[in-house]
């Protein structure tokens, strides 16, 4: 036995285990491949010689290994139940897709957290929006602060800056935040309770009449005069809105099995 001699071998079964790969169990292939090296071992013994040329002529005589798997396993069932044929699937898999590839819109806070518990929360909030149906009111204010609490502080957080002369219009930006990183509101509902107060401000200081020598100065000038009631006023309708967007609470009714 030469040492070439021998790797001809090695990689010729090399190549069977390969196209054995996914077709036997792991037990199965290492049975089958060393029956085919006893097969190929009893053809060398059988020629006297076991140069490379011998060897050679061996292997061609079993045929290329995809023809030998083929032909030795014509008609063999496959094993659905092999655990290492059908692996199980990987955690990552089960995992909702990004917004960015079709899949639910999180929040940011999903960037904040593990896959476990962002996954977690997504699955408790879609069965809580399965409950919504139709119009009508999520519940009473302390309803909402009990089942939704950050929602509770965004919306009061809104409805803390109309009043624009207690000087609060700065809590719009916590508000806005609060909205952004919402698990319950849809993005369509986040777009109109963060992007209509601004847009009401900055038409509120376009509409400003006054007069100022610098940029700077006039967007303070226009800010406290007239922005900050375009905000506070977007701000109580967007409050209205995001309320009625809450998810209502499913009637008793609804839950009971019927009898």
């Amino acid at each position: 036995m030469t040492q070439r001699s021998e790797q001809l071998v090695l990689d010729y079964l090399s190549e069977v285990g390969l196209e054995l790969h996914g077709r036997m169990t792991a037990r199965e292939r290492t049975a089958y491949l060393a029956g085919v090296r006893s097969r190929i071992d009893a053809r060398r013994a059988a020629a006297g010689h076991d140069d490379v040329d011998t060897v050679r002529g061996i292997l061609r005589g079993l045929g290329t290994p995809r023809d030998l798997v083929e032909r030795d396993l014509d008609g063999r069932d496959l094993d659905v139940e092999d655990d290492e044929l059908i692996p199980s699937r990987p955690r990552h898999a089960d995992r909702p897709p990004p917004p960015w590839r079709g899949g639910p819109d999180r929040g940011l806070r999903s960037l904040l957290e593990g896959p476990g518990q962002t996954e977690t929360r997504v699955r408790g909030r879609r069965a809580d929006r399965s409950g919504r149906g139709g119009s009508g009111s999520p519940g009473g204010p302390v309803a909402v602060l009990r089942r939704h609490p950050p929602e509770a502080a965004a919306l009061l957080l809104l409805l803390l800056t109309v009043p624009w002369w207690w000087d609060l219009a700065f809590l719009w930006v916590l508000g806005a935040a609060l909205i952004l990183l919402s698990q319950v509101w849809a993005a369509r509902d986040k777009w109109v309770g963060v992007v209509l107060p601004l847009l009401a401000c900055a038409l509120g200081m376009a509409l400003w009449s006054g007069e100022a020598e610098f940029v700077d100065e006039y967007v303070q000038e226009s800010l406290t005069a007239n922005g900050v009631i375009g905000l506070g006023l977007a701000s109580l309708v967007c409050a209205v809105y995001l309320y009625s967007r809450l998810p209502r609470p499913a009637p008793a009714a609804r839950d009971a099995a019927p009898r």
